[in-house]
């Protein structure tokens, strides 16, 4: 295997998996409808090719149709993902939990990934200086016993006044997302009902944007999770958040692009 004991990552064995399964419906065909030029998916391909980082950039889809635009585009597909654990509600788990026992099955000991960095076609306006800056974060610290990475953002909306709509009564009560908090200037100060203080004495609450995950191989396979016990951040801008689940949405990531690919002419 390519991952060492010491927790260092073998540099050759970094790669790419772009997820992109068929059957999308809030944008119908989404990761390989016309995105500026090119469909979605292939944004987060050459992401994948360009990175100083990544030696290989494989696309995970159960589409033969897709599966032939990754390869057009520069990606490696090289099997079908399978109908199971490719609908709505499959996890990341399950794509990785696949792509590695298909690594294991087909590729030899000294090609199996050291590192796996998810780029996700939704994260169109992601740039590979920003892909190859989250490697390199986590890079610097490979000994350091993290288990993954994930790129986050200020929270947009006020974390500590949400809520769940309690399920033993749905239509009345309210129970609390966060009900137990701590000062941010002093973490021994408890606050036990952080709803009813001022926000400036709370600490910041991140979203994952879910534009950069990095993955131990380990990470799948011996925990059984994504994230694992250590996870490091790699804090993004407010403006990085955009979401392509309506047209809407998606009519305003392609300004942003459009605007982005300006500038860098």
């Amino acid at each position: 295997m390519a991952a060492e004991p010491s927790g260092k990552i073998d540099r050759a064995c970094i790669y790419a998996v772009v997820p992109a399964r068929s059957g999308s419906k809030g944008v119908t065909g989404k990761n390989v409808k016309d995105f500026c030029g090119k469909p979605l998916m292939a944004w987060a391909i050459e992401n994948g090719t360009k990175s100083k980082y990544i030696k290989r950039t494989f696309v995970s889809t159960d589409s033969p149709d897709y599966q032939k635009v990754a390869i057009h585009h520069g990606a490696e597909a090289p099997f079908l993902r399978p109908a199971e654990i490719s609908h709505d509600t499959a996890t990341d788990f399950q794509l990785f939990e696949h792509f590695l026992k298909w690594m294991k099955e087909n590729e030899p000991a000294e090609k199996y990934p050291s590192l796996l960095v998810q780029l996700r076609p939704t994260a169109p306006c992601l740039t590979v200086e920003t892909v190859d800056a989250a490697i390199e974060k986590f890079l610097e610290h490979e000994t350091e016993a993290f288990d993954s990475l994930r790129s986050v953002t200020p929270a947009d909306h006020e974390p500590f006044n949400m809520y769940f709509m309690d399920p033993k009564e749905p239509s009345t009560k309210l129970t609390p997302i966060i009900p137990v908090s701590y000062h941010k200037d002093d973490p021994s100060q408890i606050i036990t009902e952080p709803q009813s203080v001022a926000r400036q004495i709370l600490p910041k609450i991140y979203w994952h944007n879910a534009y950069i995950d990095l993955i131990r191989p380990a990470t799948i396979l011996e925990q059984g999770c994504c994230m694992g016990k250590r996870c490091m951040s790699f804090l993004m801008g407010p403006e990085d958040n955009a979401d392509i689940d309506t047209p809407e949405q998606w009519a305003m990531a392609e300004e942003k692009k459009r605007a982005q690919l300006a500038a860098a002419a």
